[in-house]
């Protein structure tokens, strides 16, 4: 692991001793664990005591020494979270200890247990999924209950997360018009207004730790902030962190049942539309936050081939966005109903460029991902299982796109003339500032261009069961 800043290399030593300086008692058994972007984790051990150790990697936004006094807060007011234990700089890090929370925290496995048909097969999978959302949702009405003035300088409301990422969304995907279109939607859809909570920020299946169907842990508070509290609802239900699962709500419920349970908890009502703004803001957020990853590895700032695939997760979000605005996909042609390109249709170029559009319409373009993959096989060293799985899939996304460049280019270009504007870059601008309203051509040619990329990206993702919109197929929610 490498050092920040001139400072003391990060590794099992560094922890230890720093784990000696901040609590009594014998320490070993420390190894690594998987790690944010802003910190880094271990596991340990202190006289037998199994424990967390994070350690801020020197560029994190948020002090974790406040993490820890709300964790503590938390803790005191019997919220499931795991118990701190300690907190302090080293080396001018800050470190936080808290106890490990035995479970399972891994997205896919949580939902498969909760969903599969060893569960049914006794007939209490039902009431095991609805403990279960009534355990989430009484965390969350726990959590914003809690006097936000707890947390100091962090509000972040609808409005000013829409401007945030408006302004991201300009920087990054200027000619991405299904990412213009949901910004213009968010505007002419606002939530009911509530009063603010203490907001988690990242409230969802993956942040859970579940040990036999029952919710015993939120985890990960790094993001907390003062809020609207449906954002917490509508980010659970987001597609991504439903694991497969076909229940809109933590991939295992409808967002009625999720609505029910909050109330029920003692959180405030949420009227359904105002459930489906915040969704459709995390599903924007995710799109912006799978771009910004990307633009990490372009940038410098972060290699890493993992980067560039997350970004290529953005066609993803983008079918979801259409879909929850109220697309029904059944009533376009898909691709193999599209005109295929002529003969003498000149083939794809490729740029050199940044996150610049590429003829294709994908992002980040193929040569970042071929020298990217050239450079992860060269490495030298054995590859993980997992970093062997993002080789292939990697390599045969690659492959598709070789096979159908020129038909995405074809399609494009087509869309183009159709719709009347110069480029894509001209139809996302047309639909912020108003001059475009969505209508249910603009939904099917944006829809049609989305499902023939996503036959690139991701062939099984459209019409999978977790594909969940919150109006029928047809029903054309977009126009506010």
């Amino acid at each position: 692991m490498g050092d920040n800043g001139g400072m003391e290399t990060l590794d099992e030593s560094w922890v230890t001793r720093s784990l000696e300086q901040l609590v009594a008692g014998r320490v070993d058994g420390v190894g690594p664990l998987a790690g944010g972007a802003s910190r880094m984790s271990f596991t340990a051990s202190v006289t037998g005591e199994r424990c967390v150790v994070q350690v801020e990697r020197g560029d994190t936004g948020r002090d974790m020494l406040e993490e820890f006094a709300l964790l503590r807060h938390l803790h005191d007011q019997g919220l499931p979270v795991a118990r701190p234990i300690a907190a302090g700089r080293i080396d001018g890090r800050a470190v936080m200890v808290t106890e490990h929370v035995a479970g399972e925290t891994l997205g896919r496995r949580v939902v498969r247990g909760l969903t599969s048909d060893a569960s049914e097969s006794d007939g209490q999978g039902f009431a095991r999924r609805r403990a279960f959302v009534g355990q989430f949702a009484a965390a969350a009405a726990a959590i914003h209950r809690v006097d936000p003035a707890i947390v100091t300088g962090a509000t972040s409301m609808p409005e000013g997360q829409l401007a945030g990422y408006s302004t991201a969304r300009a920087a990054l995907a200027p000619d991405r018009p299904v990412l213009a279109l949901a910004e213009r939607w968010l505007v002419d859809n606002p939530p009911a207004i509530h009063p603010a909570v203490i907001c988690h920020g990242d409230l969802r299946v993956g942040n859970l730790v579940v040990d036999g169907g029952k919710l015993t842990a939120v985890l990960d508070w790094e993001l907390a902030h003062v809020g609207h509290p449906a954002e917490d609802l509508g980010w659970a239900c987001v597609r991504a962190w439903r694991f497969g699962g076909s229940g809109p709500a933590l991939g295992c419920a409808t967002r009625e049942e999720l609505l029910e349970a909050y109330e029920a908890a003692g959180g405030a009502r949420i009227d359904s539309q105002t459930l489906v703004h915040h969704e459709v803001l995390g599903t924007w957020k995710w799109a912006l936050m799978c771009l910004m990853q990307a633009d990490a590895h372009l940038s410098g700032v972060a290699a890493d081939l993992e980067l560039l695939a997350i970004g290529r997760r953005v066609v993803e979000n983008e079918f979801d966005l259409l879909r929850l605005m109220g697309w029904g996909m059944d009533n376009s042609p898909w691709p193999s109903d599209i005109e295929e390109p002529s003969a003498g249709d000149a083939g794809p170029r490729t740029s050199e460029g940044g996150m610049e559009e590429g003829d294709t319409g994908l992002v980040p373009e193929r040569i970042h991902l071929e020298t990217a993959l050239a450079r992860d096989r060269e490495a030298g060293s054995t590859p993980s299982d997992y970093r062997r799985r993002l080789h292939r899939s990697v390599s045969e996304m690659v492959d598709r796109e070789r096979d159908g460049a020129r038909r995405l280019e074809h399609g494009r270009r087509a869309l183009v003339e159709r719709l009347g504007v110069s480029d894509h870059r001209d139809l996302a601008d047309q639909i912020v500032d108003g001059r475009r309203r969505p209508d249910r051509q603009l939904l099917d040619e944006l829809g049609r261009e989305v499902i023939r990329q996503l036959e690139i990206v991701n062939p099984g993702y459209a019409g999978r069961e977790d594909d969940t919109p919150p109006v029928p197929p047809g029903e054309v929610s977009a126009t506010g």
